[in-house]
């Protein structure tokens, strides 16, 4: 008997990537997945092949075009009978789906912060347990429904299109990069500045690695490209600077880098789904959350260990004293940066 499921994860495009583990939890029985995400999600969904239907929060409407919207999507779902019933985030539309669809199983995570009415409204509650990875949390609720019996979530599941990936041949060949050479693409800005290391950091990482002979490309966004001509600017040796790369490009020059290096952000995540190893550095996120999963990896955050005046990270703050500034990142040497950077190299 074929079984379809529904997941719904109303959340930024890193906790998208980190529920691809859950997708690939579900059993096979369950031979469709459809999703419901924010707008900026859609494009992680469309990368993992097991995914059929994206439904599309229409958080960018207003009035009624806004409840048509939710009716049409609503009259869809209805209509796709689904077995089971997975409510990732704690927002409202879990709750009313898994009253109306009339799925066999619904499954959703406790929620201080919602009532009798949003708890009752599952069959299943998964008991939220912090200080753990997003990817096991996540999964948890699959566990609690006798779906999932591993110990360990899987990996993240994304495949980079063709057409991307040949596009990043491309490209790479145009910008004259061998790839005989290691090649390093730094993820360096976040819009939540209180996340980021300072631009002359990593100037001077950018300079030792090219001084290596290791090609090195500065991506982003269009919102990071001032922030990473920033850096460039600071340079000595000029790395590349990528524009105008969709979420398909990105996932597709990581899928041929030899290795990753990031802020605490999507890139994390998305490194990770390309099975490329990843040096993540953290300042007041907890790194035993939001880790690289499935892959080589090395975490840098600074504790009580470096000194004591780090004992308070990770506070969760957006920097330190409502300053937007954290001083574990402001702080951070780079030649901390370069020796995980050489030691995940050599592994590789």
């Amino acid at each position: 008997m074929i079984k379809t499921a529904l997941f719904l994860k109303t959340k930024n495009i890193g906790d998208s990537i980190i529920l691809t583990s859950s997708i690939a939890a579900l059993p096979k029985a369950f031979k469709y997945v459809d999703v419901m995400c924010l707008p900026e999600s859609a494009s992680i969904f469309k990368m993992n092949p097991r995914v059929r239907h994206i439904f599309v929060i229409p958080r960018h409407l207003t009035g009624l075009q806004k409840l048509f919207s939710y009716f049409s999507i609503f009259k869809k779902l209805i209509s796709n009978h689904y077995d089971f019933l997975a409510q990732f985030s704690v927002d409202w539309r879990g709750a009313i789906l898994a009253r109306y669809l009339n799925v066999d199983i619904s499954v959703a995570r406790e929620a201080s912060r919602r009532g009798p009415f949003w708890h009752q409204s599952f069959d299943f509650i998964a008991p939220f347990k912090d200080n753990r990875p997003v990817a096991e949390q996540d999964v948890d609720l699959l566990r609690v429904a006798q779906l999932y019996k591993e110990t360990h979530a899987p990996s993240y599941q994304l495949i980079a299109p063709q057409k991307n990936q040949l596009k990043i041949k491309k490209w790479l060949q145009t910008q004259k990069i061998s790839l005989k050479n290691s090649l390093v693409v730094i993820h360096a800005s976040s819009r939540w500045k209180f996340k980021e290391i300072p631009i002359k950091t990593w100037a001077n990482i950018i300079d030792a690695l090219k001084a290596k002979k290791i090609h090195v490309v500065l991506s982003g966004s269009k919102d990071d490209l001032k922030t990473n001509q920033a850096i460039l600017d600071l340079s000595k040796s000029k790395p590349m600077l990528t524009h105008d790369f969709s979420i398909e490009d990105t996932a597709a020059l990581y899928k041929v880098a030899d290795l990753v290096v990031t802020i605490d952000s999507m890139s994390t995540h998305l490194a990770s789904a390309m099975k490329t190893p990843v040096v993540s550095i953290f300042g007041p996120t907890n790194d035993l959350n939001w880790r690289p999963w499935g892959v080589k990896y090395k975490v840098i955050a600074l504790s009580k260990a470096d000194d004591p005046t780090f004992a308070c990270r990770p506070c969760g703050m957006d920097g330190c004293e409502g300053t937007k500034i954290s001083q574990c990142l402001v702080q951070l040497k780079h030649e901390i940066i370069l020796k995980s950077i050489q030691t995940i190299l050599k592994k590789n």
